[in-house]
């Protein structure tokens, strides 16, 4: 397999400019001349308007692979590059030995957000019903993370290979409108997908924008969590751009404070109090109902020709904690044993009133009040047997 030196990236079908690998292994990035003078800044900190090769730092090696964010957002997270390195060794191609812009090549069109990049060597994605029922998709995940062989994994791989975050998931399409559907991770307890669902009709309660979530029924689990995916209307691609990739930040390391999301919502949106009392709610919500994964990855702006920049819809609004049991992000400096006070200082800091911040937090406490039996749920309980684990005693009995 000869491997890609250069891409092209596209947005709508018009060029916006060419990645091209250097010696170091870092990927440098040009406008095109046309897009300096028709289009927008993709990455407005780390990529302005002009007409610059753009080189990002050697950190980026280790971060991205060698890439600026805004691309490496392209790439699929844990779940899809399993699924591409799997897809691959089946081809007997070494995951070692393909390179960075060789796997934004295997994205092509179908990655998460706007960006395309050419020449592609995507697979056939189709992610219309491809004849397995959830359950067997469930099974079909377990098998693979549990380092078994799986007969459907080019179907999951063309289901689901482009998509980010951790939890196997699958890309559905029904009536012209574009979903995710997510599955319990190895370690999972069977009742995730409800948990999050239920954490995503609070939110939406909470006044926090979220996109359509439901819940898929399931005789193995108690079902899974299905969610409107935002970068996609009318079948138009919508630009959608990472906290973490705007930051160049490195979402796995704890490393930011709300008060950093509020500064990057004032700058992208003109100070627009919608979006900064959203970010407010979000954060609140996080606290108070111990998201503690709130990591840079798990928030985003979204782009449009008619709005600019906007705070993407709430996603990944779930019970977590992290192995160092603390929040991901710090309020006011801490990621654990944060106050209403530390919240309130944040919001006023961002030029929110006092009133407002109080009020809502107020009212977000209450209103999450209905989600404490997941707040006080102890692992190791009967809720909280892995779900890999369920599916084993299930077929003993």
């Amino acid at each position: 397999m000869q491997a890609s030196k250069t891409l092209d990236v596209y947005y709508h079908d018009m060029l916006v400019g060419v990645l091209a690998e250097t010696p170091d292994k870092s990927i440098a990035f040009q406008y095109d001349s046309k897009w300096q003078k028709e289009g927008f800044s993709i990455s407005p900190f780390s990529l302005p308007l002009r007409n610059d090769v753009f080189v990002p730092n050697e950190r980026s090696l280790d971060r991205f692979g060698g890439l600026f964010g805004v691309f490496a957002d392209s790439l699929p997270d844990s779940w899809g590059q399993l699924l591409l390195d799997r897809h691959l060794e089946s081809m007997g191609i070494k995951r070692g030995s393909i390179s960075t812009l060789d796997r934004l090549a295997y994205v092509g069109k179908s990655g998460m957000g706007a960006l395309e990049y050419m020449p592609s060597k995507e697979a056939d994605f189709n992610y219309q019903d491809a004849g397995l029922d959830f359950d067997t998709i469930a099974r079909e995940c377990a098998n693979i993370l549990s380092s078994k062989t799986s007969d459907q994994l080019d179907v999951l791989y063309k289901m689901g290979g482009s998509s980010g975050g951790t939890r196997p998931k699958i890309l559905l399409s029904e009536d012209n409108r574009e979903w995710i559907v997510k599955f319990p991770s190895k370690n999972d307890p069977e009742i995730s997908g409800k948990c999050e669902y239920e954490y995503s009709l609070c939110a939406k309660n909470c006044g926090i924008s979220m996109a359509e979530t439901a819940l898929i029924p399931s005789s193995v689990c108690d079902g899974y969590f299905k969610t409107e995916r935002f970068d996609r209307k009318d079948g138009e691609k919508i630009f959608t751009i990472t906290f973490a990739a705007l930051l160049e930040a490195d979402f796995r390391a704890p490393s930011c404070d709300y008060e950093s999301y509020f500064k990057l919502v004032r700058a992208l949106t003109k100070d627009a109090t919608f979006d900064k009392e959203q970010m407010y709610r979000i954060m609140s919500f996080n606290v108070v109902t111990h998201n503690r994964d709130d990591h840079t990855k798990n928030f985003s702006f979204i782009h449009t020709d008619m709005n600019g920049w906007k705070l993407a819809p709430a996603y990944d609004l779930t019970y977590s904690d992290t192995y160092w049991g603390e929040h991901t992000t710090s309020v006011n400096g801490k990621g654990k044993d944060i106050t209403k006070e530390d919240i309130l200082k944040l919001g006023m800091d961002a030029g929110l009133s006092e009133d407002f911040c109080a009020d809502c937090y107020d009212e977000i406490n209450t209103k999450t009040k209905v989600l404490e039996k997941y707040l006080t749920m102890v692992h190791g309980s009967e809720e909280h047997i892995p779900f890999q684990e369920r599916l084993k005693m299930r077929d003993k009995s």
